[in-house]
């Protein structure tokens, strides 16, 4: 069962108590991302993320790092695009230990001088290890194209000129001003008590008066579609991503769409992986899936193929969604999915962190408990006619945004319309 409390200082805190193992996870997260910041601060709250982890008013950085091997368990933190987490993992009989190092990182981090402008430095590394990376670096040119001039377009780890322009004592104040209780949520799976979790949280942030939440909204971003080829001959291979437009995180369609891309690209059996790696040896990775956010989503099918094949490997995959939406779904393909993706859901809530992210997601993004068993009937109800409608409500050849990455020879087109015949590029 998960307990959910919210203190006086507007801390939520939830949890959910299984005694089976002695062990537990434990994260605080942060109600922004990448997404809430200017382009002045371009990169501010990951970097926020590193400096949490340079010393706190009880613990250096060299203590942080000590007692986090003590607790024997795991502290670490990612900052996403509408939120960011820190959390550890470890032994029950830890508890108050690491209670007191993540709550100290969270609300008692001290920015030290020294460290500031090193870790800039390392950010700076971080980011260009990332454009080293074609498969990270074909995903942030991706969103850049498909949100032009918004937030959600830009790079979480920020832009290096104008992360280097940052100062510590401004960072800091940001820190200060944003990381309050009213912005965090307290959330813990496995062995530990509610009312513990809640007596140590009390204790933590007795001391900050009453406020009401800060109001992260955003404006809601537009879509781009377009087709966008960036050369890059030093690569030998070209990275492809189409991107539809997708559902919110909390939509009522999404279990259909995890459906949807069981059976288009998201496994071994699915139509892209069959036809286009197997039988037609066009790529060696390819697959589809969907990245949501609370008030929008994105559809992607992803490939990394070689220069020739970028025609044909376009080509079979319109051939295969046109298929899927003029046939629909066979009900052995359907049965299939609906296993594969049961299995993944139930085997995935063995692990305490697993269980942790999935409470924390439900409060975010949908103010509730849902239950493991709401979710398999949802998806066992799931009917050929539901798939079908997402297939020719959201494949929308119409309207897609193409992104070509790498070694992309100079006369391939590069305004490729997927909803013309095949022939015509």
């Amino acid at each position: 069962m998960v307990e959910k409390t919210i203190l006086e200082s507007g801390l939520t805190v939830i949890s959910e108590y299984r005694p089976e193992l002695p062990s537990l996870a434990m994260s605080f997260t942060l109600l922004r991302g990448s997404r809430h910041e200017s382009p002045v601060i371009s990169g501010i709250h990951h970097l926020i993320e590193h400096m949490l982890f340079k010393g706190s008013e009880k613990y250096d950085l060299r203590a942080i790092a000590s007692l986090s091997d003590r607790l024997g368990g795991s502290l670490n933190a990612f900052t996403g695009k509408e939120l960011t987490q820190y959390y550890l993992k470890s032994l029950d009989e830890t508890f108050p230990q690491a209670f007191d190092l993540l709550g100290d990182l969270v609300t008692a981090a001290t920015f030290p001088r020294e460290e500031f402008r090193k870790e800039i430095n390392v950010v700076l590394q971080e980011i260009r290890e990332s454009r080293d990376n074609p498969d990270t670096h074909a995903f942030e040119l991706f969103f850049s194209r498909l949100f032009p001039d918004q937030a959600l377009g830009c790079p979480i780890s920020g832009e290096p000129e104008r992360l280097s322009r940052l100062d510590r004592d401004d960072v800091f104040g940001f820190y200060s001003e944003t990381y309050r209780p009213p912005n965090l949520l307290l959330a813990a799976a496995g062995h530990v008590n509610h009312h513990d979790l809640v007596r140590e949280a009390e204790n933590r942030f007795g001391g900050f008066a009453p406020a009401t939440p800060a109001d992260f909204t955003t404006g809601e971003p537009e879509f781009a579609f377009q087709t966008t080829v960036h050369r890059k001959p030093s690569l030998e291979q070209v990275y492809a991503v189409i991107g539809f437009a997708g559902i919110p995180k909390a939509s009522p369609l999404r279990y259909r769409f995890m459906l949807m891309n069981e059976i288009l690209g998201a496994g071994m059996s699915s139509r892209l992986f069959q036809k286009i790696r197997e039988d037609q040896g066009l790529a060696y990775t390819v697959s589809s899936f969907g990245d949501s956010y609370h008030d929008c989503g994105v559809q992607m099918v992803y490939a990394v193929i070689e220069p020739k094949n970028i025609n044909p490997y376009l080509r079979a995959v319109k051939h295969e969604i046109e298929i899927l939406k003029r046939e629909g779904v066979g009900p052995e393909e359907l049965a299939r999915a609906k296993d594969h993706l049961k299995s993944s859901i139930v085997l995935q809530m063995e692990s305490n962190l697993s269980r942790m992210r999935f409470h924390v997601n439900q409060e975010l993004y949908h103010r509730r408990e849902i239950k493991l068993s709401e979710i398999l009937e949802e998806i066992n109800r799931a009917s050929r006619e539901d798939i079908h409608q997402v297939l020719t409500t959201h494949l929308d050849l119409e309207r897609t945004a193409v992104l070509l990455y790498g070694n992309v020879p100079d006369d391939t087109v590069e305004n490729l319309n997927l909803a013309a015949p095949a022939d015509a590029w």
